[in-house]
C-alpha cells in the first residue's frame, strides 16, 4: 500500500480502512469487557449478579439482587 497520490485516493484509503479499524477497536473493548468481567466475578460472586436483561423486563420492587436489599423494606401496592 503507497501513499496516496491525490487527494482522493486519501479519502478512499480511509473509506476502505474504515471497516478494519471498526472491528480492531470492537475486538479491543471485547477484550477489555472479558478481562474486567474475569476480575469482579470472581470477587463478587456469580449469583449475585442480575444481568441487564433481567432488569428490564423485571418488576421493579424485585429487581434488587439478593445479596444487597434495599435499606428500607417496601413492598409493593
Amino acid at each position: 500500500m503507497g501513499l496516496p497520490r491525490r487527494a482522493g485516493d486519501a479519502a478512499e484509503l480511509r473509506k476502505s480502512l474504515k471497516p478494519l479499524l471498526e472491528k480492531r477497536r470492537r475486538a479491543r473493548i471485547n477484550q477489555s469487557l472479558s478481562q474486567l468481567k474475569g476480575l469482579i466475578l470472581p470477587l463478587l460472586g456469580r449469583e449475585c449478579l442480575v444481568t441487564a436483561t433481567a432488569r428490564a423486563t423485571a418488576p421493579v420492587w424485585r429487581a434488587w439482587p439478593t445479596c444487597c436489599p434495599p435499606a428500607v423494606s417496601w413492598t409493593p401496592p
